[in-house]
């Protein structure tokens, strides 16, 4: 008997797939009442911030958001930011997380290049938005934003003043938005460890920004990379 050594096979019964989803669904059920997010004078248990991701999860399939879409996000590092690299991937969408140093022919051309079909941005990013949509629709019709959904976060948290909602477009403001998803269940999908969960755009430096696809494995490993590497813990903040 021959064994093929790193050969993907998920018919084996020593098969684990290594889906990065996973994390939140044990520490939900693990640590439920321990810290996950603490950001200014906010804090979300594992619990919580679990239920808020399938809120978002249920949000995006009722506006119409399926499985393989690309939903972009752009969005400075704050709770919403890591709610997005879990809602879209819950319901099978593609997160596409956009530098928000990227001038807005950049960004236009990753809404465009990326086909995302919807785009959750900060109020801070809106005149941003405003000029990248704008260009595109400017463009031909193969060349045009494919965008469906528009979601506006007012980062109320922030050290800073918030940016007032801009209603850009008839954005729907983030948490009106979350509420949308309470009373749809979304199932856990049987996804295989190969399937892209992100897509990331390079500087372009030499030419347009290129989509690099990560998949469910790549990025499981890479976690775990990291918390060897950092040498973390259970309790480690």
């Amino acid at each position: 008997m021959s064994i093929e050594c790193g050969k993907h096979n998920p018919d084996s019964v020593s098969f684990q797939n290594l889906w990065p989803g996973l994390f939140l669904n044990r520490s939900a059920v693990v640590y439920p009442n321990k810290d996950a997010v603490v950001y200014g004078e906010l804090s979300y248990s594992y619990a919580e911030f679990d239920e808020r991701v399938r809120h978002l999860a249920g949000a995006l399939v009722n506006a119409g958001i399926n499985a393989g879409d690309r939903v972009a996000y752009l969005v400075p590092n704050i709770p919403q930011l890591l709610e997005g690299h879990y809602g879209p991937m819950r319901m099978g969408a593609v997160l596409v997380a956009i530098n928000t140093r990227l001038s807005s022919r950049e960004v236009g051309f990753i809404l465009r290049h990326s086909g995302a079909k919807a785009l959750v941005f900060d109020s801070e990013y809106a005149e941003t938005v405003e000029a990248a949509l704008g260009e595109a629709s400017g463009k031909s019709s193969e060349d045009a934003s494919n965008l469906d959904l528009l979601v506006e976060v007012v980062d109320t948290d922030s050290t800073t003043l918030p940016t007032p909602a801009s209603g850009l477009n008839g954005a729907i403001e983030y948490e009106k938005f979350l509420s949308s998803g309470r009373s749809i269940d979304i199932p856990e999908l049987n996804r295989s460890e190969l399937d892209t969960i992100a897509i990331d755009y390079t500087s372009g430096t030499t030419g347009e920004p290129k989509g690099v696809e990560y998949t469910g494995r790549g990025a499981y490993l890479n976690v775990l990379s990291m918390v060897v590497d950092a040498g973390l813990n259970s309790i480690s903040r």
